[in-house]
């Protein structure tokens, strides 16, 4: 587990502490204890109480960011959008929860539909939803299996850190246990996805926890043995029954 996945863990649990702390422990403290809000108030708020909870309020609030951020770079057609900001730190935990504990599938893509089709629902469908769930799973193979795919990725994004981004991106879209994940494909790709599953985790026991750059990245043998590995396993692929793999 990378060292900011181990830190969001932290600021979730934070974050829920803090949800009940506010709404019901210290209703129950004020209630029973009569000097409780003077205390609380005592030193116009220059006391250890307001200290450490405007700490905890510094967490909550780098919770909520960490939440924003990640929908908008792996989820950003997710409804979640709307209670995220509207309700923001109350929502942050039940967000993070469902994306990255529970591992639900993202929306990050949708095709739009076409303009000359009218149609009253223009929500995702269950048919786009599975496409969608495809595309990202094969886009992080392809990227696997290709050095100038990963070098052009680079270039075009300088600030990325795309040799830890080939970790990340199969991470947060292989979700096996997903019963919406496993509709996506068939029994035949599920297990073709899980042999690159499992080799991936592989090289990640191998690999240091802050991967270099990727240029320097694909001179390593943990590299061009995923790399074998990724084109091996795209052309197990292309061979099953109705893929549709691109």
């Amino acid at each position: 587990m990378k060292l900011i996945d181990r830190i969001t863990y932290v600021t979730f649990g934070i974050n829920i502490a803090a949800i009940l702390f506010y709404f019901i422990g210290l209703p129950i403290i004020v209630i029973t204890i009569p000097d409780a809000f003077d205390k609380i108030t005592a030193n116009k708020g220059q006391n250890p109480y307001n200290i450490v909870m405007t700490i905890v309020s510094m967490i909550v609030f780098f919770h909520w960011i960490y939440c924003i951020w990640f929908l908008f770079k792996y989820d950003r057609y997710s409804k979640s959008i709307f209670p995220l900001f509207f309700f923001n730190a109350l929502y942050a935990p039940i967000y993070f929860y469902r994306v990255r504990i529970k591992k639900r599938p993202l929306r990050n893509k949708i095709n739009k539909p076409k303009q000359d089709i009218e149609t009253e629902d223009m929500s995702i469908t269950d048919d786009e939803f599975e496409d969608l769930t495809r595309n990202n799973v094969f886009g992080v193979i392809d990227l696997w299996a290709s050095e100038k795919s990963q070098l052009d990725y680079q270039k075009e994004v300088p600030i990325a850190q795309v040799s830890a981004e080939l970790f990340c991106q199969w991470e947060d879209f292989y979700n096996p246990d997903s019963s919406d994940f496993k509709q996506a494909f068939n029994k035949n790709e599920l297990e073709i996805l899980a042999e690159f599953d499992k080799a991936l985790n592989e090289t990640v026991d191998k690999t240091p926890e802050n991967p270099p750059q990727i240029e320097e990245f694909i001179k390593t043998q943990e590299w061009i043995d995923m790399n074998k590995k990724a084109i091996e396993i795209k052309n197990k692929l292309n061979t099953v029954g109705n893929t549709q793999y691109t």
